[in-house]
Order: structure tokens, then sequence, then C-alpha cells
């Protein structure tokens, strides 16, 4: 079974009969309230729930999707950040975790979750990390004799190829020069954006469909195969029997401008699927108190912290031209360090950059033609929790230790030596009181005075771990059978809140990777 061609950029929208909206069903004149029986209920259209709805309702099975999110056909998007964050990320882009440092932390909303907004990077988990996985947690699905096709199908599925050097942009070519004289291990990114035309504005949604996303790629199959899907619809509460079986839940499609309800869905399923997001399943949990026998809930949050360097060089770079992140190297010493090129609109680097206290914005958008752009994330140690706030925000508290802290060091001195070796001139680390930097030494001894987290321009959009998978009931959430909770029946996990630990590289992938694993397994039994 695969996914719809990732170039079928239209389907969804020609199967609008399962595909209801406020605006559809307000059009309809639909009764305020609504039943529904089916076999499996899932709650989220990101990566992981729209390949669990294509394999499920590939094998037969009565589905609805529930996403609180808007449907956004081809051509919707606007190429401004503001626009993106009021309109394709949780919490308008306010999301930030506390504790010592602030960072913001980015997911995205809608149908498609993630993959509407991120920068089709497409890494497999790596090898040392997926082992963990099987030995300490249980997770066969993972295991060396089947990962490799799993992970081949998924990519295969959703168009995943290295991005080609005619639309990496000048950012890349910079930073490829600059890993081949300091002989790391480097090579154009792979991206699942067959289509992709090299614009630089992933961040805020595809405008051409270049890009294979989740509701370009597993929707439209899931469709098909008549599983149904209902956007602008958050799902308010799980429902439970007599012995406490999750049954279903009910949810409110609501007006996406104003929040007003239009109708309330009660929803009665055999089976229930979490595939919210690392933030949004612990809370819808927490609220309830389900599957936290053991307090786990929300605990164990990784981010991959990321922090960047940028650099001038003479010639024009021209950073918003080209793929949104078109390269990428490995660190020389630490395998938990992951390098990549990224790029973005003037807007978003000057917000970025007077975080760390530059207050001379007009020199910096006279010179932000010429400048270039790298980043890094780590496989971080460090944890953090999720706990429901007031008006149906998180509450997120991230601590980032030592060790975290001195891989970032690591990284963001192996950038710099980067962009000299490239042939720039002045650099600048992303750190507190910064400046450009003519030389080596004097950027890396600006870095390694001004270290602390509260020092760090950092950033984070990887959110896993608050559900944790795993065969002890007394430290894991859910089973790594079929994701089904340890505590709680009836109700499944799939999304990334699975993870057991950070990976070190891009999520999604992997995300979807399991999602499908776990959802044949709940197909079978």
């Amino acid at each position: 079974m695969s996914a719809t061609s990732p170039l079928d950029y239209s389907a969804a929208e020609h199967l609008g009969g399962q595909l209801q909206t406020f605006d559809t069903l307000r059009q309809q004149g639909a009764p305020r309230r609504q039943t529904h029986h089916v076999d499996v209920a899932i709650i989220g259209a990101g990566p992981a729930g729209l390949v669990a709805a294509h394999t499920l309702a590939g094998a037969g099975l009565s589905v609805l999707i529930v996403e609180d999110g808007r449907f956004w056909p081809r051509g919707s998007f606007k190429r401004r950040q503001s626009w993106a964050a009021r309109h394709l990320m949780q919490e308008q882009a306010t999301r930030v975790m506390r504790g010592n440092a602030f960072i913001p932390l980015t997911s995205g909303r809608g149908v498609g979750g993630g993959t509407l907004v991120n920068s089709a990077i497409c890494f497999r988990a790596p090898d040392a990390v997926l082992d963990q996985w099987v030995e300490d947690w249980g997770l066969d699905h993972f295991a060396r004799d089947s990962r490799d096709a799993l992970y081949t199908e998924v990519e295969s599925a959703i168009g995943v190829a290295p991005t080609p050097a005619a639309l990496a942009g000048q950012n890349a070519r910079v930073a490829r020069r600059g890993f081949t004289r300091q002989g790391l291990k480097h090579a154009y990114m792979p991206r699942n954006a067959p289509g992709c035309i090299g614009c630089g504005t992933c961040q805020t949604g595809c405008p051409t469909g270049g890009k294979a996303t989740a509701d370009l790629t597993w929707l439209p199959g899931a469709l098909r195969h008549h599983a149904r899907l209902l956007a602008d619809t958050r799902a308010e509460r799980l429902t439970l029997n007599a012995r406490g079986h999750v049954t279903g839940l009910i949810a409110h499609t609501r007006n996406p401008d104003t929040g007003e309800p239009l109708v309330e869905h009660t929803i009665k399923a055999h089976r229930t699927l979490l595939a919210a997001g690392a933030i949004n399943t612990p809370i819808l949990l927490l609220n309830q108190g389900l599957a936290n026998a053991n307090g786990q809930v929300g605990l164990n949050l990784r981010v991959h912290p990321t922090c960047g360097v940028l650099a001038k060089f003479d010639d024009p770079i021209r950073l918003w031209a080209g793929a949104t992140q078109g390269y990428y190297a490995h660190h020389p010493d630490d395998p938990e360090i992951l390098l990549e090129t990224f790029s973005a609109s003037p807007d978003v680097f000057l917000s970025q950059a007077a975080r760390t206290g530059i207050d001379t914005s007009a020199d910096f958008l006279r010179d932000f033609r010429f400048m270039a752009a790298c980043g890094l994330l780590i496989r971080d140690q460090s944890t953090g929790q999720v706990t429901p706030g007031k008006d149906q925000r998180a509450n997120i508290r991230y601590i980032l230790n030592r060790h975290d802290q001195r891989k970032l060091t690591r990284g963001l001195h192996t950038l710099v030596e980067m962009f000299f070796e490239a042939g720039s001139r002045d650099v600048m680390p992303m750190v507190r009181k910064t400046r450009f930097f003519k030389s080596v030494n004097a950027a890396k001894d600006h870095v390694r005075i001004h270290h602390t987290p509260g020092d760090l321009s950092l950033y984070a959009s990887h959110p896993m771990g608050t559900c944790r998978i795993g065969a002890d009931p007394q430290t894991c959430v859910a089973r790594p059978a079929d994701g089904r909770a340890h505590h709680t029946e009836g109700l499944h996990i799939i999304d990334s809140s699975l993870f057991p630990t950070a990976l070190g590289a891009n999520p999604q992938l992997t995300i979807m990777a399991q999602a499908l694993a776990l959802s044949r397994r709940i197909a079978a039994g």
C-alpha cells in the first residue's frame, strides 16, 4: 500500500464529501448536534494522524479524523510570516518554554500539521538511537531487519530526494565550500519537495504545492477509502464507559475566526487514536487524568534546541532565494550535533538578531542580501514538562543542562570556523551582546563567554517524548506493540509524544514511519 503520488495536489480537494469544514457545514445547514459511529477516531491531522488514517481506512475500517485547524486548498498560503503565525502555528506562534532560558517552541496547525510549515527535511533516525529504542524500550518495529523497509516505504510515498544543487541557493553553496575545507561529512539536504522551485518560503506554507505535505500525500488515499475528516473541529474531551475505557470523544466545529461553535459532534469509536502532537496530546490526557496512573504524562519533553550563526560576504547571497534548508553537515567530533543551513525573510532574522541585543537595524537590513546563515540542532539530554495552562494554552517548562550547553557551544564554534573557511570576513554568532567579528578567535571567544542558556538565542520546533512508549508500565505511557495506553483501554497514541528519547535529527520521517508501523498493527488487531 502506498500513499498518493506527491504530485497529486488536488486530490484532497476533489473529495469534499468526506472532508468537511466550518464553511461546508454552515452552507449545508448541518444539525447543531451530530452523532458518528466509527471503528477508529483520530484526533489530529498531522503526519502521524494522516498516515494512520490512510493505513486504517485502506484496511477497511471506518475512520473519522478531527482537526482543530483549517484545511488549506492549494493557493491559499500567503508568503508572510505574520500571516503564517496567525493561521498555521499553534498559539499563533507565541508558544514558549520557560526555565533557565526563554525558548520559542513552534508547532504547525491545520490539516497537514507540522508538514505545512517545516522545511521538508527527511532524515532517518540514527541507527544508534533506534538500536537503543529496540534494546531498552522494546520497539521491535524499528529492529534492524525491518527499519530500512519501513523508512524506504515512507520515503517513496512522499518523494524524498536530495535537494538539487540548482535549487539549493547560494547559501547552501557557501556552506558546502566551508564544510569541504573543514573536512566534514556533508551533503545536499534530503527533502520531500519533488515540486520545489526554490522560493525559500517553506515556513509560511508552500505557495506552489511543491512540498509533499501530509495533506497532499496521505490524506487523499484515506479519503478515497471513505475516511472522513472534520476540520475546524476541536476535540474537547474523551468519553468513557463505566469501566473507564475510552469510547470516543466530544468535539465542536467552530468558526475559525471567532471561535463560535457551530456543531457539537459526539463520536463513538471502538478505538481512539491521539495524534495531536507532543504538546497537545498530553494536555488532553492531563485535563481528564487519563493514561497517567504512573504520573508520566507530560514529562520527558525533548525539543532539539537550536542556535545559529550569520556571516557577511562580499558577493550577494540572497538568503531568501533557494530551498529553505538545502545543505547539512555532521559535526566532526559529536554525532549528536547536526549542522543545517537555513533561510527566512529579513524580518525573521532581524527579530532573532534583536534578541541578542543588536540595535542597528538599518545597517542590518542594508547588508542582509550579503548574509549567509547556518544553524545547528542537538540531540538533547535536557528535559521539560508540559501541563495545561489557561485559555487552552500550554505551560511548558524546560531546563537546558550544562551538557547540552557545551554541545551548543561546540556547534557554534564549528559554524564560526566554517564561515571563515568559506571566505567570510565578518561572522556573528547568535548570542547575547553579539556583533560581527572579523576573526575566528574573537568570535569563538565571544561564544565561550556568552554560553549560558540565557545568553544563547535559542529556538526549538521538534517537541517529542511527553507520552513515551515502552514496555514498562511504571515509566511509559503507551505499549510498544501498537501504541495502546498502559493504563487506559480503548486509547492509542501515535505521534511524536511517543519517542522514548530525542532523535538528534529532524523527526517527520520517523513520525510517519512509526505511525505506519503502529497503525498496521492496530488494523491487524
